[in-house]
């Protein structure tokens, strides 16, 4: 099937048509992700990709662009240290009346004026001064991620710039346990520390207060073990009780 110029969908003509119910074989979304790269840490810069005339963006003029940018980001920031973002979504529906063309196409069929249209594709509805991308990163790959993001937006169908923001950063999220040398550092140490240390103690304290009520209520030995040395005289001492078989009385 031959493609027609991007000019041909670029402007807001009408209103937008999102019911896929009443139209049967709307191509698919061609956006394969809407997030890349790492999305499990905060980052303190943001760089946004913005538009400035509203338009219609096509889904294969995004995911051109989102590729664009998104290689790019991994071969010179690398995944750990970006979070890429696309912000729009195509669900306008480009419909075409599909007439012959070609020499002498206008004798064989002119078609059908104002015809509803087949589905050829979908498309972003943006406003002027809208975001349409953005990557979150460290200050220190600045400069890399904004002539990634300049090169991605050759591919979009109106003039862009870019817009650079710093956000304040919690610091409770943290993608990956770093090591210093061979040891773990205090971030991802105490829940290690907690499991290791906790069992020991509670069985020392378990230990030391049997001891103590041993000693205090003068626990009986065991079956079949033998009393300790002047067990029987200690316990008729303080206790006035009888003596134990066989042993003399005082």
């Amino acid at each position: 099937m031959v493609r027609k110029p991007a000019r041909m969908y670029r402007n807001l003509a009408k209103k937008a048509y999102t019911r896929r119910e009443y139209m049967g074989g709307v191509p698919g979304n061609k956006i394969v992700q809407f997030e890349m790269g790492n999305l499990s840490q905060e980052f303190p810069t943001e760089i946004d990709l913005v538009v400035e005339e509203s338009c219609q963006i096509r889904h294969s003029a995004l995911e051109a662009c989102r590729i664009s940018i998104n290689r790019k980001l991994l071969k010179e920031v690398g995944r750990m240290n970006f979070h890429f973002k696309v912000r729009v979504f195509p669900h306008h529906i480009l419909r075409e009346n599909k007439q012959a063309t070609g020499a002498g196409a206008d004798r064989v069929s002119e078609g059908m004026r104002l015809a509803f249209g087949k589905a050829v594709g979908t498309a972003a509805r943006v406003a002027s001064g809208q975001l349409i991308m953005t990557v979150f990163t460290t200050p220190q790959y600045l400069d890399k991620v904004k002539e990634a993001m300049r090169n991605g937006a050759h591919k979009l169908p109106s003039p862009s710039h870019l817009k650079v923001h710093t956000i304040k950063v919690s610091g409770k999220i943290v993608a990956v346990p770093k090591f210093a040398g061979d040891k773990i550092t205090e971030a991802a140490k105490p829940v290690v520390e907690a499991e290791a240390v906790a069992e020991p103690v509670a069985k020392g304290a378990d230990v030391k207060g049997a001891h103590k009520g041993a000693e205090h209520k003068g626990a009986e030995p065991a079956k079949g073990a033998e009393p300790a040395k002047g067990a029987d005289a200690k316990a008729g001492d303080h206790k006035g009780g009888k003596p134990v078989k066989g042993g003399k009385a005082h």
